[in-house]
């Protein structure tokens, strides 16, 4: 079964928990590699990073309040966090506009049966 890779970023324009990256429907997902950018040139921000088993209904806490220091980044390699279709993979920033996160996933089609 071939995958499918796909880049997808975002801007933290508040401090509320934001989607990043939602799990189409027929598709399993494995975001290999996660950054967490900060983009403000003076101060540090805190990031958080979870994600969301819709089937079981509960969210998870990949990062918590990391703080990651001016105009710095963290990358989380070979990350190898599956996914099922809806599941969501969410981000949390400690100052409005100073956090971008970017993930490189693989998505693979669910055979039909």
């Amino acid at each position: 079964m071939d995958g499918r890779f796909r880049n997808t970023s975002v801007a933290l324009s508040d401090t509320n928990l934001t989607t990043v990256y939602t799990c189409p429907a027929k598709f399993t997902a494995i975001i290999r590699e996660i950054f967490l950018t900060n983009v403000d040139g003076s101060s540090a921000v805190d990031a958080t990073l979870k994600y969301t088993d819709t089937s079981a209904s509960a969210t998870f806490s990949l990062v918590s309040t990391k703080s990651i220091s001016a105009d710095d980044f963290l990358r989380i390699e070979d990350a190898n966090i599956v996914l099922e279709t809806g599941d969501i993979l969410k981000a949390q920033a400690g100052a409005a506009n100073d956090l971008e996160v970017t993930v490189f996933v693989e998505e693979f089609l669910k055979p039909q049966g």
